[in-house]
C-alpha cells in the first residue's frame, strides 16, 4: 500500500518532481485518515528532502504490505452467523484490498 501510494503520487506530480518544495508541500494533499495525523506529527526538522519524506512514509506504513493476505487466507474466510451476505462480501473485499 505505502509503495503504491507513493508511485501514484509520483505519477500525479511527475511534472513537478524537480520542484522539491512543491512536491513535498502537496504530499499532504494525497493523505487521508490516520496518515494525515501521522504526517502532522512528523518532526519537520527531520524531513530535509522528498526522499526523506518518502522513506519515513514507507517505514511507517510498510506493515500494510507485510500483512497482505495470501490466497489461502482469503479462501478460508467464512460468513459469520450475524453477517448478511453483503456484509460478508464487503469484509472479504476489505481484507483482499
Amino acid at each position: 500500500m505505502s509503495q503504491d501510494h507513493l508511485k501514484m503520487y509520483c505519477r500525479k506530480m511527475g511534472m513537478y518532481a524537480k520542484d522539491e518544495k512543491l512536491f513535498m508541500h502537496f504530499f499532504q494533499e494525497s493523505l487521508v485518515g490516520v496518515t494525515i495525523t501521522w504526517y502532522t506529527n512528523l518532526e519537520s526538522s527531520r524531513i530535509r528532502s522528498g526522499k526523506d519524506l518518502m522513506a519515513f512514509f514507507i517505514r511507517q506504513y510498510q506493515y500494510n504490505s507485510d500483512m497482505a493476505p495470501d490466497r489461502m487466507q482469503l479462501q478460508n474466510m467464512c460468513k459469520k452467523e450475524h453477517e448478511s451476505f453483503k456484509e460478508y462480501t464487503q469484509r472479504w473485499r476489505d481484507v483482499a484490498a
